[in-house]
């Protein structure tokens, strides 16, 4: 039995249907309030900034029925650039959108301790920034 699984996923977002498929007009975007990481957004739409240098925090849990407690754990990561995320879009300047699947990359595996792998499991995430 391999215990070895692989995740690609977007930012923010997994698959999702033909909605959203033209990014907002420069002009509605830059009447958005612009929220900062870690500051709450308002109700409504918005542009989120993730600032480059300032740390992000990744929250990890791990539960179940397998567990004898489940596991809880904060880390946290900077980024090299600013990210400015709005639904499915990114930008690195706030003026430039695009699909943000075609901007940052996320893979994430998970591997758990098993025949084929004995010793500790392993969560691996790696972020990317795409060219063009």
């Amino acid at each position: 039995m391999n215990f070895r699984y692989v995740f690609a996923a977007t930012t923010l977002a997994t698959l999702t249907a033909c909605a959203g498929l033209t990014a907002p007009t420069a002009e509605k975007l830059a009447a958005m309030p612009m929220v900062t990481y870690p500051d709450k957004p308002p109700a409504g739409d918005f542009i989120y900034k993730l600032p480059a240098g300032q740390p992000i925090d990744l929250n990890i849990r791990a539960d179940g029925s397998l567990l004898a407690a489940n596991l809880e754990q904060k880390l946290s990561a900077s980024l090299k650039h600013d990210l400015y995320l709005h639904k499915d879009w990114a930008s690195e300047d706030a003026q430039q959108w695009q699909r943000a699947d075609k901007l940052v990359g996320v893979n994430l595996s998970v591997t758990l301790p098993s025949y084929q792998h004995p010793g500790p499991g392993e969560l691996h995430m790696t972020l990317e920034r795409k060219t063009p």
